[in-house]
């Protein structure tokens, strides 16, 4: 949702007409009808739909589109193995090879601690030896661009959310996805490891340097990573029980000037907490704020 769309929603909250090119509102209007905020009664006229129903439609919506693309994803990731055993026939000797669990790791930071892009996600916690730790937080400094995807199931283990966040805080940085995700590292956008059996423990990794291969795996990854939600966001919010009423009025109440009234602070107050709020959670406006904070659970 823009901006503007979110103005002529709070417009017609309080009953008015929002400003603007009548063209521009009309077409703003059709989108708020299609996200399930305003309805059209009978003479055709715009009606805005309660806080408290728009957004839980949103959620909603949020909810059903990323499950629908995770379930995608799933599936793609299932086909790679069954394309990689035909590797062969298609001639793809040179540029897809198998490596063995007891190497996996020794490859994997070879060819990463001198890269300047890896992208990876991990099912499971990653540890590595104090030298090549050391090696590592040193390529962070220099800002090497790092960023890993982990699933929420990881977080019941507090020392690999310790070390996590130790990695995350130099550069490496993490994010959380609600589904379970398949182990992948993808360097420079040109090299990639994946499992050589899906779901299969110890049983090595495919090294592709395919890129009609590897390209799709960045595009998958980027689709989770736009899904997941940054490590410590989740992991601390911190929230204070005064921000989480703020960000309950934020998302039933139209008016800053009631908002404000309600939690007995001034307007110029509640308006800087707001700003606060929507940087935390890295929304645009103030409806996503309330979408993002219900999906979080933090209100």
């Amino acid at each position: 949702m823009t901006e503007f769309e979110e103005e002529v929603y709070r417009a017609l909250l309080r009953g008015g007409v929002a400003e603007g090119a009548p063209e521009g509102v009309r077409v703003a209007i059709a989108r708020l009808v299609e996200l399930g905020l305003v309805r059209l009664d009978g003479g055709e006229g715009a009606v805005a739909v309660g806080p408290e129903v728009g957004i839980t439609r949103l959620v909603r919506r949020r909810m059903l589109e990323a499950n629908a693309e995770l379930r995608r994803v799933c599936e793609a990731w299932e086909t790679l193995p069954a394309l990689m055993s035909e590797r062969r026939g298609w001639g793809f000797g040179d540029v897809v090879e198998r490596v063995e669990e007891a190497e996996l790791d020794e490859r994997i930071c070879s060819l990463a601690l001198d890269a300047g892009e890896v992208l990876a996600m991990r099912d499971q916690e990653w540890r590595v030896g104090a030298e090549v730790l050391s090696r590592l937080l040193r390529r962070l400094g220099e800002g090497v661009r790092w960023r890993t995807i982990i699933p929420r199931e990881l977080l019941k283990d507090a020392e690999a959310v310790e070390y996590g966040t130790r990695l995350h805080r130099a550069g490496d940085r993490h994010r959380v996805a609600d589904s379970a995700v398949q182990p992948l590292v993808i360097v420079d956008r040109s090299v990639a490891f994946v499992p050589a059996v899906v779901n299969g423990r110890r049983s090595g990794a495919l090294m592709i340097r395919q890129s009609g291969v590897v390209a799709p795996l960045v595009d998958l990854f980027e689709r989770v990573w736009d899904h997941a939600i940054d490590l410590e966001l989740d992991v601390s919010a911190g929230l204070s029980a005064r921000e989480r009423r703020i960000l309950f009025l934020l998302a039933t109440v139209a008016k800053d000037e009631i908002a404000a009234r309600e939690m007995g602070m001034s307007l110029r107050s509640y308006r800087r907490h707001v700003a606060d709020l929507l940087a935390r959670l890295g929304a645009v406006n103030r409806i996503q704020a309330a979408v993002l904070a219900k999906q979080r659970g933090w209100i």
